[in-house]
């Protein structure tokens, strides 16, 4: 009797142990790199984003079922800057009789919440080598700006354009890998993902060269890549 019950203790601490490190929470920083569209500066392309290489925040919960499969849940959020001197460039490009300047005050803000599966395949008894792929809701706000246009033989011919942020959101999704290594009841996190949404932005405003208020519509494909590292911490 006596062996029995300390057989059925160690399993039961096997158990334990192995359901407590089934779990993890995540939080990393690092660039997002804008791609494509989101990054192109060609002004006669209306899906051009002019998007600059920012900052990108990541929380992450795992659990794993097996020992080389589980599910994540990933709420990521990046901001990148409206690139101001390329579109001033792109401006003046079009308009060679007019001084040009940008100022921009809020940056394209995207990022959303996502889950799927995710494959584990340990390297060493520390080293962990991940590979995901989630969906989810993606969502971002275009950024304001404001224009000011001068006429290089007319300096009193001045002429504002302000653009007014404004919000889309659809489904998106992430594909990412990166590595964990295991530092006691921490992980040393260290992922690249990659992000996409195509967006419909409805109710964009602002006021045009002749200070009329205006309501437009655009598309944005808003893809990203990612490179983040931080630490986890073992449930």
């Amino acid at each position: 009797m006596k062996k029995l019950l300390i057989a059925l203790l160690f399993i039961s601490q096997i158990a334990f142990s192995q359901s407590t490190n089934r779990q993890f929470v995540g939080l990393s920083i690092g660039p997002s790199f804008p791609l494509s569209d989101f990054s192109k500066a060609v002004l006669s392309d209306s899906t051009s984003g002019f998007a600059k290489t920012g900052v990108a925040l990541s929380f992450d919960y795992a659990y794993r079922f097996t020992h080389n499969f589980g599910m994540q849940l990933v709420i990521s959020y990046s901001s990148n800057a409206l690139d101001n001197i390329k579109y001033r460039n792109a401006l003046e490009a079009e308009h060679p009789d007019y001084g040009v300047s940008v100022e921009s005050t809020k940056n394209w803000s995207s990022g959303g919440i996502f889950i799927g599966p995710y494959l584990r395949f340990p390297l060493t008894s520390s080293l962990s080598w991940d590979i995901r792929a989630l969906g989810g809701y993606f969502g971002s706000y275009s950024p304001n700006g404001t224009i000011n246009a001068t006429k290089k033989d007319d300096p009193t011919d001045k002429s504002v354009y302000y653009l007014v942020s404004s919000r889309a959101s659809d489904f998106g999704y992430m594909l990412g890998t990166g590595f964990k290594y295991r530092m006691g009841s921490y992980y040393i996190l260290l992922f690249g993902d990659y992000f996409n949404a195509s967006l419909e932005f409805k109710d964009a405003t602002g006021w045009d060269w002749g200070g009329e208020p205006y309501q437009t519509e655009f598309s944005r494909n808003i893809s990203y890549f990612t490179i983040t590292g931080g630490i986890g911490y073992i449930l």
